[in-house]
């Protein structure tokens, strides 16, 4: 399976509307959304939870995911949360997953960092600089859609 990660250098760079992108031109791809909790570990691909009008994971699915698992764990339990998220997605061709600490538990096939000028980078972010191929701003995901493009093959 191949893996894809879109992490963010920031709050509201567009993780997900590079995310959908990348999947409208994927077949066979699910995704796995990541956020931080304080303290829960919730692991869901139900309906009722992906498909909530206006978030993230219903756009993923609307985008042509053919599954979609959310992730919401504390930092330290994420890796944990992440195998079973990925073993939720494993009849799919690849997934692409949101979320920019992922990249301390997984090595992917792709890995792409979006960051704006001007603003600061989150300490996650500053990490994940070493370990992406492709660092973009917000206008450029014509260049990235291209690049996975190229790498999957």
């Amino acid at each position: 399976m191949k893996i894809i990660t879109i992490s963010g250098a920031h709050k509201g760079v567009g993780k997900t509307a590079l995310a959908c992108k990348i999947l409208k031109g994927l077949k066979g791809f699910g995704a796995i959304k990541t956020t931080v909790s304080k303290k829960n570990i919730s692991i869901t691909s139900k309906d009722e939870a992906i498909e909530v009008l206006g978030k993230d994971t219903a756009l993923l699915k609307e985008a042509g995911a053919e599954k979609v698992v959310l992730v919401s764990s504390p930092r330290k339990d994420l890796g944990w949360a992440l195998k079973v998220a990925l073993g939720m997605v494993s009849e799919c061709k690849g997934v692409i997953i949101e979320g920019t600490g992922v990249l301390d538990y997984i090595k992917p096939d792709i890995a792409i960092l979006i960051k704006a000028r001007g603003k600061k980078t989150k300490e996650s972010a500053k990490k994940a600089l070493k370990k992406v191929d492709l660092v973009i701003s917000p206008k450029e995901f014509d260049k990235a859609v291209r690049f996975v493009k190229e790498k999957i093959k």
